[in-house]
C-alpha cells in the first residue's frame, strides 16, 4: 500500500510538468492503478526489439503489445510498430530478422511512444526481462519528454525464478529464457520470433506461471509487483 501511495504521489506530480499530452494521461491514470487480483487488474504485455544491449547507445527498433483482461489475453488490442531510427540493426539482424531496409519504413520513435503510452493508459506492464526494456524505455521518454515516467511491472522471468527459489529448484543459466520457459509449460513454439509475438508469448507465459501458482488462475499480483 505504501508503494502504490508513493508511486501515485509521484505519477501526480510528473504528469502537472509532462510537455507530453499523451505521457501525462497516462501518469494520471497510472496514478490510480490498483493492482489486486490478475482477473481483475488490467495489464500490457510489451516487448522490445533492440540493436543491441546497451540503452546508452543502441536504440529501440520496433515495439509490439497486447492486452490482457480478466485474465485473457485480448488478441484484438494486438500492435506491432517498426521504428525508424538512425542507427543500423547490425548483428542483431540475426535475432529479430530485421534489416535496414525494414526499420527505414517505420514510424519516428516519439509516435511509437505516444501510441504506446496511450495503450498503457490504466494498465499494470507486463515484460519477460523486465530490467532491459524498462532502461530502454526510460532512456527514450527522458528524450522525448523530459521524464522517466514511473512504471508498475510484471516480469515473468522474475515470478518464475521466485517460484523455484521458494520450491528448491535449481536454476540453470538459460533456464528461465523466454522459449525455454514456453516449452516447459507446453506452450506452442512460435518459429517466428518479432516484438509482437514475443509480448503475446509472455502473456501465455504469464498465464501458465499463474494457473501453476494458483490453480483457480487469480493469483494476487501485489507480491510480484516491480516498481520502476
Amino acid at each position: 500500500m505504501i508503494r502504490q501511495w508513493r508511486l501515485g504521489r509521484r505519477c501526480r506530480a510528473l504528469a502537472q510538468r509532462c510537455r507530453q499530452e499523451s505521457l501525462a494521461r497516462y501518469l494520471t491514470e497510472c496514478a490510480e492503478i490498483d493492482a489486486d487480483r490478475l482477473e481483475n487488474t488490467p495489464l500490457i504485455s510489451v516487448d522490445l526489439e533492440l540493436n543491441g544491449l546497451d540503452s546508452r547507445q543502441h536504440r529501440i527498433i520496433s515495439i509490439g503489445w497486447t492486452h490482457v483482461d480478466g485474465g485473457q489475453i485480448s488478441f484484438a488490442s494486438n500492435r506491432h510498430l517498426l521504428i525508424n531510427t538512425d542507427q543500423s540493426v547490425g548483428h542483431s539482424a540475426a535475432i529479430h530478422e530485421l534489416m535496414d531496409s525494414d526499420v527505414a519504413q517505420g514510424v519516428p520513435l516519439n509516435v511509437g511512444l505516444q501510441k504506446l503510452f496511450d495503450a498503457a493508459r490504466g494498465r499494470v506492464w507486463l515484460f519477460h526481462h523486465a530490467s532491459l526494456d524498462v532502461s530502454f524505455l526510460h532512456q527514450a521518454c527522458v528524450a522525448w519528454a523530459g521524464i522517466a515516467p514511473p512504471l508498475t511491472v510484471l516480469d515473468t522471468m522474475q515470478m518464475e525464478l521466485l517460484m523455484r527459489k521458494r520450491r528448491g529448484i535449481p536454476v540453470a543459466n538459460g533456464d528461465l529464457r523466454l522459449g525455454k520457459l514456453r516449452r516447459k509449460y507446453n506452450l506452442p513454439h512460435y518459429a517466428a520470433h518479432n516484438a509482437l509475438i514475443d509480448a503475446c508469448a509472455t502473456a501465455e507465459l504469464l498465464l501458465a506461471i499463474a494457473a501453476r501458482m494458483d490453480s483457480s488462475g487469480s493469483i494476487r499480483l501485489g507480491p510480484h509487483l516491480i516498481y520502476f
